[in-house]
C-alpha cells in the first residue's frame, strides 16, 4: 500500500515538474528576438567566468550560451520524461520501451519548440533540434543508467 502511495506521488509530482519545464521551454521561444537576446545577455553576464574556465579565455559568446541553453533545458526534460517512463513502464513492458518512449516525447517536443519559433518570427534552425535531442539522450541515458543501478542494488538486497 505504501509503495502505491508512492508511485502515486511521484507520477504527480513528475508530471507537474514537466508541465513547468514544457511551459518555460515553450514561453521563452514565445518571446521576440529581442527579448531572447536581452535573456541571453544576463544569462551571460552570470555564467561567463564558469564557462571562460570550461572553454578558455575569449570563446564565451552569446551563441554559445544560446546553445548550451537549448541542451540544458531539454536535458532536464529527458531526466524528466525518463523517470516517469522508467516508473510505470520498466518492470511492466520492455527496456527498450521505457527507453523510445520519453526519446519519442523529447524529440515531439523539440520539434515543437522550433515550430513556435517560426510561429513568433524567430527563426528555426535544425542544429537546434539536433541540440535538444542531444539534451534528451543525455537526459534519459542518464536516468537509464541511475535505473539499472538501483534494480542491481535491489536484487542483491532480496
Amino acid at each position: 500500500m505504501r509503495d502505491g502511495k508512492l508511485k502515486k506521488y511521484s507520477t504527480i509530482f513528475l508530471v507537474l515538474l514537466l508541465g513547468l519545464t514544457l511551459a518555460f521551454i515553450f514561453s521563452n521561444s514565445m518571446e521576440s528576438a529581442v527579448e531572447s537576446q536581452k535573456k541571453s545577455e544576463t544569462v551571460l553576464e552570470r555564467v561567463w567566468i564558469l564557462l571562460e574556465f570550461v572553454v578558455g579565455k575569449g570563446n564565451v559568446t552569446d551563441h554559445l550560451v544560446r546553445k548550451l541553453a537549448h541542451f540544458t533545458e531539454f536535458f532536464v526534460l529527458g531526466l524528466e520524461l525518463s523517470a516517469l517512463s522508467f516508473l510505470h513502464y520498466s518492470l511492466k513492458r520492455s527496456i527498450y520501451f521505457s527507453l523510445s518512449l520519453p526519446l519519442f516525447c523529447g524529440l515531439l517536443a523539440a520539434l515543437t519548440d522550433e515550430t513556435i519559433q517560426i510561429w513568433y518570427a524567430r527563426g528555426s534552425q535544425v542544429l537546434d533540434v539536433w541540440l535538444d535531442f542531444a539534451g534528451i539522450c543525455v537526459g534519459v541515458g542518464i536516468v537509464f543508467v541511475v535505473w539499472q543501478v538501483l534494480k542491481r542494488r535491489w536484487k542483491h538486497k532480496c
